[in-house]
């Protein structure tokens, strides 16, 4: 089960930002997949007293990649990204907080 939840954090982490990264574009719906994702595991992480390791870094890694990409970018595309990384960011500290609320 823990290589399944991994497996989909770091696919939909991967679908979103390595294209990001190699310039083809902003993906929407890709970055829908990793909110989704986020929000899926953050159900079960939100009471746990650990989260594995290896989320723990992908989560880390998220908003300092999306943020490097918009520093790439100028005018509406960087904004979009930058709006991107708010909105991950939101979701990952609602998903490790057993008291927080979502800000969508």
């Amino acid at each position: 089960m823990h290589e399944e939840l991994m497996s989909q954090l770091s696919d939909a982490a991967d679908g979103f930002i390595v294209p990001l990264r190699l310039n083809d574009g902003f993906d929407q719906l890709a970055l829908d997949e990793l909110c989704g994702t986020i929000d899926r595991l953050g159900r079960q992480w939100r009471t746990a007293e650990v989260i594995p390791k290896s989320a723990a870094l992908i989560l880390s890694e998220l908003y300092p990649a999306i943020s490097a990409c918009a520093e790439l970018h100028e005018g509406e595309e960087r904004q979009r990204m930058i709006e991107a990384a708010v909105r991950v960011g939101e979701r990952v500290t609602y998903a490790l907080d057993p008291a927080g609320e979502p800000e969508l």
